[in-house]
């Protein structure tokens, strides 16, 4: 039996899953006697020939016979007829003695007769062969083959049906007539992912940087030899992304040189349109005598016409007709572009193709480019800005200058999401601004410390040269020592920055157009930094009027980064909407342009505002969002606070295991980089996890400890914003823990922000710490702040505080009036810990859960549940319509609802399901 060795058996091609289910089906008929036929048809490369290999590797049981046509046998009769048959030849004997003649003279002597006996006779070959086990019949290429060979080829395959075989033929795009009747299965393009899985398979070990193959697999089109082919005329720092990639692509290979010779038959004239073409298939549309150029093109099936453009038929065909034309024709057609684009007005293209039209270094066209690289950052984002940037640099005639420039290129490669390809651009520049990038992407990915340490000289020397860059300089050193917890290093950054910029400006080092030190930018750096000093120092007043101000700047200013920084001063004013506002603003901003990088900065902030107001579905979104775009960007630093966020929001719900494996990630990272935020966090979720779950002494213990935290493993944020979970668990937990102290912080910085929701926080924790009225009074005090502020989580927590407080006292009417409301918001929210502890408050206050369960007050709206208890309370609907700050009307029809819903119809009925 004819069969394929197993040690060449190939892996199933990638994508094509569709396919393969196909010629597993013929196979599968074929075992059990039908016979059946398929044309695989599709672009050169596009995997025909793996198709069919695969088919064989499939038929192990089968007899396999094979061909596949060579251009140059196409003119040998019975060349490829030869081939198929020649295995099959120990069967001859077994036919008919006329077919066995006509066969064996038709093979030996290359002159094929009369056609149907020859036909007829391969066909008597073929059923003998399946006679004795299945067959599959590959031949590959059948355009190629001979003519004689195709017509007996055809002829079998159409009367081949219950002899247990299958023919599986492959051919290009446009397959003979005398193949009509045989079922066509054509290729389509690959999916984008199959492409990226081929690329990476095919790379290896070698390194090959996620952006560069997704531009490769984009430039494939889908074709998979395309792929692999571009792939191999990519150079070691290409495929890492330290160099851009050519554009188009190149690629090297069998098929690349195919499409080479095909386009050196050209005309010379036709040739070079078909390099415009190849340098912008979506340039400028040609004139009608460009289009008589290109007919020969057509005609050799190279090009097509889409929606009044002309483009190549294949990637390979527009890669060889750019990549293979000699310099000067490249050049010649770049230049040909530009003078087009500049007609057009299209002043950035032309800039692009002026910049590929020369060949020396030119100080105006590189200018130009880079005019573009900044404008192209609003249109389609930082990742091509970065190479218009990388490509200005390589114009620069001028070193110093060519050095910012390729700054530039890495930092909008680094905003891009792409931190390697921005690293190994970096390499090759040596300067101060270059190590102010250089650690900005430290402090987010590595030991943020060691980024604070290497800048504090480049500061000094950026001092007097260029104050605001200095500046910049220290706002990265600032925020790589906050990072880490050493907040004294902090402050004595932020005052070099203050006596800095009060420097410069009494020098008069501004510039009276807004570029100077008094830029707007440079305002917001040192409003931020000297602001957030104050706050950690306890200057709170101060350091509210200061961080207002920065909020108000990087509103003004819109860009991203400065709406991040605006983001984090509203979050240390408590400002949560405006927060919640800039970071959501900044997110939006980051997305559109492209900065990846700054995307999961922004969300970090943006999920600290959602989980305070206890949105928990949106804060989990936020931080799953910033947590995946973290680690894509290499940002582990920021990936630690998002796993740290996620852990807080799996406390709140008592999702223990998820809190557990966030915090304890994210302690490992925070520990290995000396991060002192995320450890903080993760710290601070798992004393929650504690709180929730009722093990009031551990929280205590794990909250004490975080309050005494150093550099490494604390923050002064959190050791400020701890401080009602300190409280609660101290008294809770029966814990002995010195709290007055911080509480008197927490209150001073809570009055300085004037956020009630902070203020109501203070005066829950001093209800938490007296006793009888004086607590009754903190408490009343809390709820009247609640009812202006935005976060129905902490109210829900102060009334489930206070109703236990209630009933401790002896007041269970009270106490049940507030724990009803805290059980709805708890079940709204998800916070389950919680709402289970107030349910047990309910029942140690005589309360019952069960008898609205029973009732179909279940069915109530929280708000018409609130309403339902004023009034079942004995509260008119005036009353009712005052407490809950609405208007009478829209108790009116809320009531008539709940009447509804419970099937009652009247306020005794009401008083009796949900009284008190």
């Amino acid at each position: 039996m004819i069969s394929v060795n197993p040690l060449t058996r190939t892996a199933p091609p990638l994508g094509r899953d569709h396919e393969l289910r196909t010629v597993r089906h013929l196979l599968e008929a074929a075992r059990s006697g039908h016979s059946g036929g398929l044309l695989v048809t599709g672009a050169p490369g596009a995997g025909r020939t793996a198709l069919l290999e695969h088919a064989g590797d499939e038929a192990r049981d089968f007899t396999v016979l094979r061909a596949r046509a060579a251009p140059g046998e196409g003119r040998l009769p019975l060349a490829g007829l030869h081939q198929l048959l020649r295995p099959a030849l120990p069967y001859l004997p077994r036919l008919p003695s006329t077919q066995r003649e006509t066969l064996t003279r038709a093979l030996d002597t290359g002159t094929p007769g009369e056609a149907f006996p020859l036909a007829n006779a391969a066909l008597g070959l073929f059923a003998e062969v399946a006679a004795e086990s299945p067959l599959l019949i590959c031949v590959d290429d059948f355009h190629l083959l001979d003519p004689p060979s195709q017509k007996a080829v055809a002829f079998a395959a159409r009367r081949l049906t219950h002899d247990g075989a299958v023919v599986l033929l492959s051919a290009r795009e446009g397959d003979p007539d005398r193949l009509t009747g045989i079922p066509v299965l054509r290729l389509r393009p690959l999916p984008e992912k199959a492409v990226l899985s081929l690329l990476i398979e095919a790379a290896g070990a070698e390194e090959l940087a996620e952006p560069v193959a997704a531009e490769l697999a984009t430039a494939a089109e889908g074709n998979p030899r395309a792929a692999l082919e571009l792939l191999e005329g990519t150079g070691p720092e290409q495929r890492s992304g330290a160099l851009a990639l050519d554009r188009p692509p190149r690629s090297r290979g069998e098929l690349t040189d195919s499409f080479a010779a095909a386009l050196a038959r050209l005309p010379e004239a036709t040739r070079l349109s078909l390099v415009k073409i190849a340098a912008e298939p979506h340039g400028p549309l040609l004139d009608e005598a460009e289009h008589d150029l290109l007919e020969p093109a057509r005609r050799a099936g190279l090009i097509v016409e889409e929606r009044d453009r002309v483009v190549f038929t294949h990637p390979l065909a527009r890669s060889a007709g750019y990549h293979r034309a000699a310099p000067a024709e490249r050049r010649s057609a770049h230049s040909a572009l530009a003078h087009a684009h500049e007609a057009d007005h299209d002043t950035g293209r032309a800039a692009w193709h002026r910049a590929l039209a020369g060949s020396t270094p030119d100080e105006r066209v590189a200018a130009a480019l880079q005019e573009e690289a900044h404008r192209t950052v609003e249109r389609d984002g930082h990742s091509p800005a970065s190479l218009l940037h990388e490509h200005a640099a390589r114009l620069t005639p001028d070193p110093v200058l060519r050095g910012l420039r390729l700054t530039d290129a890495a930092r909008s490669a680094w905003l891009s999401g792409d931190p390697n390809r921005a690293r190994r651009v970096l390499e090759h520049v040596r300067s101060d601004h270059a190590d102010l990038l250089r650690a900005e992407i430290d402090l987010r990915s590595s030991v943020a410390i060691d980024a604070s340490e290497r800048l504090g000289s480049t500061a000094d020397r950026l001092a007097r040269s260029d104050p605001g860059a200095a500046l910049r300089v220290l706002l990265q050193a600032g925020e790589a020592s906050c990072l880490s917890g050493d907040h004294e290093r902090f402050f004595a950054t932020a005052e070099r920055a203050r006596t800095l910029m009060a420097g410069a400006l009494a020098a008069g080092d501004t510039n009276g157009d807004g570029t100077g030190v008094d830029h707007p930018w440079n305002r917001l750096v040192l409003d931020y930094m000297t602001g957030k000093a104050a706050m950690f120092q306890g200057r709170h007043r101060e350091g509210a009027v200061l961080l207002g101000r920065a909020e108000d700047t990087a509103d003004l200013l819109g860009d991203p980064q400065a709406l991040v920084l605006g983001g984090i001063a509203g979050l240390l004013r408590g400002d949560h909407v405006r927060t919640r506002a800039l970071a959501g603003r900044a997110a939006a901003v980051a997305r559109r342009t492209g900065a990846l990088t700054l995307l999961p900065q922004a969300l970090e902030f943006l999920t600290y505002a959602e989980m305070w107001f206890g949105r928990l579905s949106l804060a989990e979104e936020s931080a799953s969002e910033g947590l995946r775009t973290a680690l894509e960007s290499g940002q582990d630093n920021c990936a630690s606070h998002h796993r740290g966020a996620l852990a807080f929001v799996a406390a709140i719900r008592g999702e223990e295991d998820t809190c557990r494996e966030h915090a304890g990630t994210a302690s490992a990272m925070a520990g290995e980089h000396d991060v002192g935020l995320p450890a903080g966090l993760a710290a601070w979720a798992l004393a929650l996890l504690d709180l929730g779950a009722g093990r009031g002494a551990e929280a205590a213990m794990r909250l004490r400890a975080l309050a005494r935290s150093g550099p490494g493993s604390g923050h002064a944020a959190v050791r400020l914003l701890i401080t009602p979970h300190l409280v609660e668990a101290s008294v809770r937990g029966g814990v002995t823990v010195r709290v007055q102290g911080a509480v008197e912080t927490f209150a001073s910085w809570a009055e300085a922000t004037g956020q009630d929701t902070a203020r109501a926080q203070v005066m829950r924790c001093r209800g938490l710490l007296h006793e009888g009225e004086a607590a009754n009074a903190y408490f009343e005090s809390a709820l009247d702040l609640h009812a202006s502020g935005y976060c129905d989580f902490e109210e829900a927590r102060t009334r489930l505080l206070y109703g236990g407080h209630l009933r401790r006292s002896r007041h269970p009417g009270l106490a049940r009036e507030h724990l009803y409301t805290a059980v709805d918001v708890f079940d709204r929210l998800g916070a389950v810990p919680w709402a289970r502890q107030a349910r047990e408050e309910l029942r140690a206050a005589r309360g019952s859960t069960a008898v609205r369960e029973d009732s179909g007050v279940e069915l109530l709206s929280p708000q018409q549940l609130r309403i339902a208890r004023h009034v079942a309370g004995g509260a008119t609907n005036r009353e009712v319509a005052a407490r809950l700050f609405l208007s009478t009307r829209t108790v009116d029809h809320h009531l008539r609802n709940i009447y509804s819903k419970l099937g009652i119809r009247s306020r005794v009925e009401l008083s009796r399901l949900v009284g008190q």
